[in-house]
């Protein structure tokens, strides 16, 4: 089918919502016979996107897979096409705001989300999560799924007080799980990533647990957690599991809501809640003892006055706002602050053991190479040949990374932390004019092998030349003489035929004497 300005497939095009990293938002009406309509969602790759075969394949498994997924508090997805080249797929509209909009509006009147809109919010959330970690393929095992990019802004909540999760759009099964998409980009917002994700490790539905430990976090002190100049300072913050506790933002915070939180964000999976509905039920339990009451009304109730009644998008001719600059808080950073280390020396904590390919290594890699004051450190530091380059092989000039990428470019070529000389004030210059030859290789000798005769001892030295106070005449030492060869032998003659030994030479006699 023909796609025009205003039509997509057979969907009419009614406005344009959000621009993302791998596909636009826009608002549809879906039509049919007899007067059929219905307004949906479209989200449609983008053009520079459509010609990558990767990204493509990317995005027409994230509609197979949402398309599976069969809950209240999941969106749905009712279908996927393409028209002239254009992929896309449609799914239901939700009229209502994002979470990250609910605590944006909420921190600007300088107020906290009630308790019971905590609860229901988050237990809609953990519900949800929870049925798509136990969806089974067709051969009736469990597919391993996890979300891998839980955040405020994939968490809906309606004017009718309905709280609905989307954008499965990078969770992957077990068998075909990865950290990081075949273009190099990562998977999920960095600053709601696990630890073990961070590290590139196996990743499963605890990974998600943590994350939405740190949206509950957030819902409840309206502060970012978890937010660096860079994105390895951000993983650096996670990987350390140290922050303020939630009641220092939030006074009267129960102690039962603050428990809850410090489990689901353990930095080892083990000591957190080990499913999702495992921390609904402790919710639950939390908002019972509270004797608090949670419901879609309330939370309605609550939305809009907040917001106000506003009138669904294609009743309206306004225009969507920008995206916000700042963050909900208003904040240039989050309240957990990297180690010391990892900001003056670019460390990778010594408990991590992150892999080669692991994105806090990538983005370590990127902040040392964008930091002005540690490009001659890292030059110095990747010159370097390693112990094990040096006993592979003699050769002078060791071996590229691959055809096209810079020898700067790999976190493997990075120490585990650079030097001190890095901190802010050094200069560049004054790095680079330090350099550091490595140690001399010493190899033992085989086995049967003669060891190598000592090398000869050279001449000793001219002695100093004397102060100019003591030295008048300032003249030049002579040099050292040469060494004295030793005194050659004169070679014995022969021993004559019969065995008798030569006779002694006489000079001959010179006239005159």
């Amino acid at each position: 089918m023909a796609t025009s300005p205003g039509t997509l497939g057979r969907y009419q095009i009614i406005k344009h919502l959000a621009n993302g990293g791998m596909a636009e938002v826009l608002l549809a009406l879906a039509t049919g016979i007899e007067g059929f309509s219905r307004h949906v969602v479209l989200k449609r790759i983008h053009a520079d996107r459509a010609r990558d075969p990767a990204f493509v394949k990317m995005f027409v498994d994230e509609a197979r897979l949402a398309a599976t997924l069969h809950h209240h508090n999941i969106v749905q997805v009712h279908d996927i096409g393409q028209a002239d080249g254009e992929y896309f797929f449609a799914m239901e509209y939700v009229h209502g705001e994002d979470l990250r909009k609910v605590l944006m509006e909420t921190a600007k009147r300088k107020q906290k989300v009630p308790y019971e809109h905590i609860v229901t919010i988050i237990g809609a959330a953990a519900s949800a999560l929870h049925y798509a970690h136990n969806q089974q393929g067709p051969d009736r095992k469990p597919l391993g799924l996890v979300h891998c990019d839980v955040s405020p802004a994939n968490i809906l909540v309606g004017f009718d007080g309905n709280v609905k999760v989307v954008d499965f759009g990078i969770a992957k099964a077990a068998a075909l799980r990865t950290t990081e998409t075949v273009g190099g980009t990562l998977k999920g917002k960095v600053a709601y990533m696990a630890p073990e994700q961070c590290a590139g490790k196996p990743v499963d539905r605890r990974s998600d647990v943590f994350a939405l430990g740190i949206v509950l976090y957030e819902i409840t002190t309206c502060r970012r957690l978890f937010k660096g100049d860079n994105d390895f300072l951000t993983m650096s913050a996670i990987v350390q599991g140290t922050y303020p506790h939630p009641s220092i933002h939030r006074p009267d915070l129960p102690p039962q809501l603050e428990d809850i939180i410090l489990k689901a964000l353990a930095v080892d999976p083990k000591d957190r809640y080990q499913t999702a509905d495992e921390m609904r039920a402790a919710l639950e339990a939390f908002a019972e003892m509270q004797a608090l009451r949670t419901s879609n009304a309330a939370l309605a109730d609550h939305l809009r006055s907040l917001f106000g009644d506003k009138p669904e998008p294609w009743l309206t001719d306004e225009v969507a706002p920008p995206p916000a600059v700042v963050d909900f808080d208003g904040s240039a950073s989050g309240i957990a602050h990297a180690p010391a280390d990892a900001v003056e020396n670019f460390a990778i904590p010594e408990m991590l053991e992150p892999s080669p390919s692991a994105p806090i290594m990538r983005a370590r890699t990127k902040a040392v190479t964008n930091s002005p004051l540690a490009g001659a450190a890292l030059a110095k530091a990747s010159a370097l040949p390693s112990v094990k380059d040096l006993n592979a092989s003699s050769a002078t000039t060791r071996r590229t990374p691959s055809a096209g990428v810079p020898a700067l470019a790999t976190a493997a070529a990075l120490p585990r932390a650079l030097p001190s000389v890095v901190k802010p004030g050094a200069s560049a210059a004054r790095l680079a004019s330090k350099p550091t030859a490595p140690p001399p290789l010493v190899t033992a000798p085989a086995a049967g092998a003669r060891s190598p005769s000592p090398a000869p001892r050279s001449p000793p030295s001219a002695p100093p030349c004397p102060p100019r106070a003591t030295c008048p005449a300032r003249r030049p030492h002579p040099p050292a003489p040469p060494p004295r060869s030793p005194a050659r032998r004169p070679r014995a003659a022969p021993p004559a035929p019969d065995g008798t030994p030569p006779a002694r030479r006489r000079r001959p006699r010179q006239p005159g004497r």
